[in-house]
């Protein structure tokens, strides 16, 4: 299960790399009361220099038939699949990033610690110039934790490798390579797979 979320999210970075389920892909929605609504599905873009209308990203799915439109948030939303084949598939779901808030991730890989990432946009302005662009970024969550925790982001307040430290500091063989830096945010995944064959 791991490997294969991994590698859907491997081609999804690499084929989508602005994340291109900002616009109507085909997959499905599944509804925590358990009912799956199917047709060309689209969610928000997270944008670190706008907000976001009511404060909700909220997931829109069309009817491929007649091209009616609804429109889910967070309370109704379990799971959301984006069916790129019969073999590609990427799954995202709402996680908690704070006490009051749950945005729309990817799930990359899962284990003892489940590790999630999203595409934002932002802006940088230059003299006469507006460039727009897209930074990956990355959560984590352990089954126990009612709030995911920012490994990686698009404003970091903290390095990947004092935030990573922290936060996976009951592995000394990982913590280790982080020191030395033969493990660092360019290698993500291989971190968080790493730090779950640790705690199994």
């Amino acid at each position: 299960m791991t490997r294969n979320i991994v590698l859907t999210f491997f081609f999804f970075i690499n084929t989508f790399i602005s994340f291109s389920q900002y616009t109507w892909t085909t997959g499905e929605v599944i509804l925590k009361n358990d009912k799956t609504i199917s047709g060309e599905v689209k969610i928000p873009v997270v944008s670190k220099d706008l907000i976001h209308y009511n404060g909700k990203s909220k997931v829109r799915v069309k009817n491929t038939t007649n091209g009616s439109k609804s429109v889910f948030n967070e309370d109704e939303v379990a799971l959301i699949k984006f069916i790129y084949s019969e073999r590609e598939i990427t799954y995202f779901k709402y996680i908690p990033v704070s006490k009051k808030k749950q945005e729309i991730f990817c799930i990359v890989s899962t284990g003892p610690v489940t590790l999630y990432g999203r595409s934002v946009a932002m802006t940088s302005t230059h003299p006469g110039v507006i460039s727009f662009h897209n930074l990956n970024e990355f959560y984590a969550q352990r089954a126990n934790e009612t709030i995911a925790t920012p490994l990686l982001t698009a404003r970091p307040s903290k390095s990947f490798k004092k935030r990573a430290i922290e936060y996976f500091n009951d592995c000394p063989a990982l913590v280790s390579k982080l020191k030395n830096k033969s493990l660092g945010k360019d290698n993500i995944i291989a971190v968080v797979e790493e730090y779950n064959s640790c705690a199994k």
